[in-house]
């Protein structure tokens, strides 16, 4: 069996790096290969739906970096909002999350509307990255 984890800790690493040396198309290609590691894993160890979702979701937190750093706003709150889901539909710790999550949505939105965004959030049905990034971008923006 391949150490999948163990080569993605290594891209991850890789990413980190990338970013310190604002090299972010380098951070994202990293990343991205992080996340096909992982979900290598996750199908060769038999996960779940939801646990392959936190997996797959973890590495969006830096992705959502990457692209505060790069001020693109409503694609980063719509990847941490990704991490954010899965971490809340597996019933995983979400305070620290909660409050990046605030940050990343004031630069975005009013922020006397979080509330109200992440109860939304908290309700949505799906929680793959094209539904999550779908209410970020076009849904809240409507029922606001």
């Amino acid at each position: 069996m391949q150490d999948l984890l163990g080569q993605a800790a290594y891209k991850k690493k890789l990413a980190k790096l990338s970013i310190k040396e604002k090299k972010y198309d380098d951070a994202w290609k990293f990343l991205h290969e992080q996340k096909e590691l992982y979900l290598r894993h996750a199908s060769s160890s038999g996960f779940d739906l939801v646990s392959t979702r936190v997996i797959d979701a973890s590495m969006h937190e830096d992705l959502a970096n990457i692209l505060r750093l790069e001020s693109k706003h409503k694609q980063a709150l719509s990847n941490l909002s990704y991490t954010y889901k899965a971490q809340f539909m597996a019933n995983r710790p979400i305070v620290t999350l909660e409050k990046k999550l605030q940050a990343y949505f004031s630069r975005v939105y009013e922020k006397d509307q979080f509330e109200k965004f992440k109860s939304l959030l908290n309700l949505l049905k799906d929680s793959d990255y094209i539904s999550v990034r779908d209410f970020v971008e076009i849904y809240f923006l409507q029922l606001s």
